[in-house]
């Protein structure tokens, strides 16, 4: 039986890993976007990569433990490990080769992760009323 559990837990971080890697596709051509279209200057990007790397890794955290509501810590980071890794490289490729950048980008990835995972541990569910006569 604890192997099931393992699996079923494994399972909802890689989804939770697909999740905030697709988010992070999603926002980072939405900015892209946007910073082609406007005249703002190379200063910007590397905020703007950090808020959408940190969006990507809370959603991340949060959808591998809204579920079993349990090791919010852990499962968050684990699961942000994989948006960690894309940005990473999709940074590596931008500025081809490594650069310091990468070590700012990476951890706002990675402590969204926690923040996802902790704030998914600690929302309350609704209960239902029921209605007594």
């Amino acid at each position: 039986m604890p192997k099931a559990k393992e699996n079923s837990v494994f399972s909802e971080i890689i989804k939770g890993s697909l999740t905030g890697t697709a988010i992070f596709i999603v926002l980072t051509l939405s900015v892209c976007w946007l910073l082609l279209k406007s005249d703002l200057g190379r200063d910007v990007y590397l905020p703007l990569l950090m808020i959408v790397s940190a969006i990507s890794g809370i959603a991340s955290g949060f959808t591998a433990v809204r579920k079993k509501r349990e090791n919010g810590l852990v499962n968050g980071l684990a699961a942000s490990v994989i948006p960690c890794v894309i940005v990473l490289i999709a940074m590596s490729v931008a500025y081809k080769g490594f650069s310091v950048f990468e070590l700012i980008v990476a951890p706002c990835c990675l402590f969204g992760g926690i923040i996802g995972g902790v704030a998914a541990v600690n929302i309350k569910k609704k209960r239902k009323k029921i209605k007594r006569r």
